[in-house]
């Protein structure tokens, strides 16, 4: 014993305090995807440190749920001594970054004084060289989250410098998977989160699923989250859900599949949030929405709905000691925009109970709302 405890110092002498007797549980900063809908299938449990993947179709709003996290993480840093603050390196490989949507969507503010974003717009460099750029930024200790936007538009050294003739071997694969491999300890000693926004492609092998992700398998299982995201039915101003058919719609709802989850239980497969093209995500459609599934308020008279007091559990009464009953669906966010309160207190109890991660009494949204999920995920993506 005195044997293993004089290397275990030694260890820690020569590496720093990277050994220890016993695991103890670090108390690290988590991250909110921004919505009730969306946490939900994580616990609101996201820690920092970690790789992530947002994976998914053009258009299905991967890069939004990254703004959502760069928004939660400005907020979070500036709660924090000024001296201890750190900020945002986002890669737009894709060169298609909009500030002014960024804020209206999620109120992530690029251009944000305190917690600022370090932006790299890549022009022609290799995938090896703009991962070089970002081990630089990380390497410094100020850089707490990394938005990679996307994985889908970098090429290798080997590709960039050979003809359009001829065709590579791994693609992005090799370096990818070099970057993870040299940059884990590095992020993980600075508790710098990594998302890699990563479209989905044809597999044109003739094998398995047509539907893939570029990069290879190894970064996925780098990743401590993976979210496959799917663009949902549409709806108008009054939050009802139109056909596809439908012209000028107000939004669409945003699907979200966990695909791989290393920090809580995998049994809440879907989230959803509403997407509204004018104002962005609608948090307080989300906060109703959970509110419902939750049994914070009551449906189950068709086309009623009665308030629960989250304290105590009982029907909410009006001044007259009546029930307070909300006719109609799109009646219930205008009582809620003029019962600001109300809403905040249904939102903070909506956040303590999806956070408990041993309620069996909790059902997931594929249960309560009848959703296939395999519709959502494909073969492909399930975790072996």
């Amino acid at each position: 014993m005195d044997n293993l405890t004089s290397i275990l110092r030694d260890i820690n002498k020569k590496f720093g305090d990277v050994a220890s007797i016993g695991v103890k549980k670090e108390s690290r900063s988590k991250f909110s995807l921004g919505s009730p809908g969306l946490d939900f299938c994580t616990y609101n449990s996201i820690p920092e440190g970690c790789f992530i993947e947002f994976s998914g179709a053009e258009g299905s709003g991967k890069t939004l749920l990254s703004f959502l996290v760069a928004a939660d993480f400005i907020k979070k840093e500036k709660l924090k001594e000024e001296d201890t603050r750190r900020h945002i390196l986002f890669v737009d490989a894709e060169g298609t970054a909009d500030p002014e949507w960024a804020y209206t969507s999620t109120h992530y503010d690029m251009n944000d004084p305190d917690i600022k974003t370090y932006y790299i717009m890549p022009q022609g460099q290799s995938a090896e060289q703009i991962f070089d750029m970002v081990r630089e930024f990380v390497s410094s200790g100020e850089i707490g989250l990394v938005i990679f936007d996307s994985l889908l538009a970098i090429a290798p050294q080997q590709t960039n410098t050979e003809s359009f003739e001829k065709k590579d071997m791994g693609g992005l694969a090799k370096p990818l998977a070099d970057f993870v491999k040299r940059c884990t300890g590095l992020f993980n000693k600075y508790r710098t989160t990594f998302i890699g926004i990563n479209g989905s492609i044809t597999n044109l092998s003739g094998y398995g699923n047509p539907e893939t992700t570029a990069g290879g398998t190894y970064f996925k299982r780098a990743c401590s989250l993976r979210i496959k995201v799917k663009k949902g039915a549409q709806f108008d101003e009054e939050g009802n859900e139109l056909k596809s058919t439908a012209e000028n719609p107000a939004g669409h709802i945003i699907e979200t599949a966990l695909l791989k989850s290393k920090f809580c239980r995998s049994d809440r497969k879907l989230g959803r949030c509403h997407l509204h093209y004018r104002k962005g995500i609608d948090i307080l459609w989300d906060t109703i929405e959970v509110a419902i599934n939750l049994g914070l308020i009551d449906d189950s008279v068709q086309g009623s709905f009665r308030l629960i007091d989250v304290d105590t559990g009982e029907i909410l009464l009006d001044e007259s000691g009546n029930e307070i009953k909300i006719r109609g669906r799109k009646n219930l966010k205008p009582y809620f925009e003029s019962h600001p309160e109300m809403w905040r207190k249904m939102y903070d109890k909506i956040y303590e109970k999806i956070s408990i991660k041993d309620d069996d009494s909790i059902k997931s949204f594929e249960e309560l709302l009848g959703i296939n999920m395999d519709s959502i995920i494909d073969d492909v993506d399930k975790e072996d």
